[in-house]
């Protein structure tokens, strides 16, 4: 057999094991993976370090459903993991890199708040907002690039949140915001003050 025969074989036994764990997550009280009730998770994983949770348009109909995010943060050694559950069933496990053993204390410098981050990671790293804003929007499907098929006229919610940040008279303030529990924007604001 050759050699490159031997790493195909290898790579084919080994690719199936990897993409079933990817939906999957230990705890002490057992695995946890998608399709899972939220009671089932609690039971085997304990309270989340962090929950977040807003009504989402389910399907693109209008119907609005349940969506929360648990955070799991198993120290820093491990990667911090995301519970994505709909109308309390895991619809998803994902990672958001490491966890820590110590959250970094508050307060945090402007350049910290990055698109993308985490609502978690953002309130672990800067702390309450001075003012926090709260509006569920309506908008077309297609802006979150879901184009599987024709999603003219559909339209779906976004949860959206804008928190604003004072790091004091030295900087700007900063207007952060939120949708489903992802920093989409940051934008400077008036002079922070003291």
């Amino acid at each position: 057999m050759t050699r490159l025969a031997v790493i195909l074989l290898v790579l084919a036994a080994v690719w199936p094991c990897a993409s079933s764990a990817a939906g999957t997550m230990r705890c002490r009280g057992g695995i946890v993976s998608e399709g899972m009730s939220a009671a089932a998770v609690l039971a085997a994983c304990g309270e989340p370090a962090y929950r977040d949770a807003w009504n989402e348009d389910a399907y693109g109909r209008g119907l609005l459903g349940d969506a929360e995010e648990w955070y799991y943060n198993f120290g820093a050694n491990q990667l911090l993991r995301v519970l994505h559950l709909r109308n309390g069933t895991v619809g998803d496990i994902a990672t958001d890199g490491y966890g820590y053993d110590q959250p970094p204390s508050p307060p945090c410098a402007p350049a910290d708040i990055v698109e993308g981050m985490s609502k978690y990671r953002l309130a672990l790293l800067c702390g309450t907002p001075l003012t926090r804003r709260v509006q569920t929007l309506i908008v077309p499907y297609d802006r979150y690039g879901r184009h599987g098929y024709d999603a003219r006229g559909y339209s779906t919610t976004v949860y959206r949140e804008e928190w604003t940040y004072n790091f004091g008279s030295a900087y700007l303030m900063r207007l952060v915001v939120l949708e489903n529990g992802r920093v989409t924007d940051v934008q400077n604001t008036e002079r922070g003050f003291d």
